[in-house]
């Protein structure tokens, strides 16, 4: 089964909706363990995730626990150009996974009310892949410099995280409940694990310089100004994370209602003809 992509504009704009204090389960009911529980052999699902949002990372005075990591997160909007699925049957969580995963469906909301949706709306589910990587081995500005002032070193992967949220008509993006209720770590392996990270010095305010290392900044005085240039860090747009895949890992599956599902994923990227990814349910279980 195939399903047409529908267009919509895709704002970053997040809002979260309360209400949330029902646990993650598997509906009220224990299914009935037999062939229509199942997804069948042959399930598939792959979307095309095709915008990329990358962040810039300084050394912050915090230390590593709050330290903001490099990071690329992938999702879809108005242009993805990809969505697929084989899944025929009416198991209702095999075909929601098949909607979020191979398709670009429009819902109406059901759940509770919050500042993003109403009863009655249409809506979208909009999942997200990011990566985040860690800082290259630079203890200082001078010792950046005692390296040659490189404008990239190599880095490694980190952590990876999938949550998929849901997206009114307006494009604003929204979750039932806190992040952390419906963002799952998955263990992202990649065959090419030679990621590179970008350096540059660049100029930051006094809000944010007061936040950041001083040993990555300096100040430089010209024609009467002082400026505070401070070392920063970003990901190129190629060669991400467009070769990797995560083994079976519980994730979080919402519905029109508001409520959430564990179901069991495993899935690979694969490059796009553009800086995003492709995204394949390579297998299921919502046992």
């Amino acid at each position: 089964m195939k399903y047409p992509l529908i267009l919509l504009s895709c704002s970053f704009l997040t809002a979260c909706g309360g209400g949330d204090s029902e646990p993650l389960s598997k509906d009220n009911t224990a299914p009935t363990v037999n062939e229509s529980t199942q997804c069948g052999s042959n399930f598939s699902a792959q979307r095309h995730f095709n915008k990329q949002e990358t962040n810039i990372a300084y050394w912050q005075i915090e230390g590593d626990t709050l330290q903001t990591k490099p990071q690329v997160t992938y999702f879809t909007n108005r242009s993805s150009s990809l969505a697929e699925t084989s899944y025929k049957g009416s198991e209702p969580l095999c075909e929601q996974v098949a909607n979020i995963f191979g398709a670009d469906v429009t819902d109406t909301w059901q759940g509770a009310e919050n500042n993003t949706i109403k009863v009655g709306q249409q809506f979208k589910y909009i999942p997200e892949l990011s990566a985040s990587f860690a800082l290259p081995e630079v203890n200082s500005l001078n010792d950046w410099r005692a390296k040659g002032s490189p404008n990239s070193m190599s880095t490694n992967l980190l952590q990876s995280t999938l949550t998929i949220w849901y997206q009114n008509s307006d494009g604003q993006r929204f979750l039932q409940g806190d992040l952390s209720n419906n963002q799952r770590v998955v263990p992202l392996a990649c065959n090419d694990t030679d990621f590179t990270i970008l350096l540059s010095l660049i100029e930051v305010d006094d809000q944010l310089s007061s936040s950041l290392n001083p040993a990555y900044c300096e100040e430089i005085r010209s024609n009467n100004i002082t400026k505070t240039m401070c070392l920063s860090t970003n990901l190129p747009q190629e060669r991400l994370i467009q070769n990797c895949e995560f083994a079976m890992t519980d994730i979080v599956i919402p519905n029109a209602q508001g409520n959430k599902t564990f179901v069991k994923l495993a899935a690979q990227t694969s490059a796009g003809l553009d800086t995003g990814i492709n995204v394949a349910i390579t297998d299921i279980d919502i046992n």
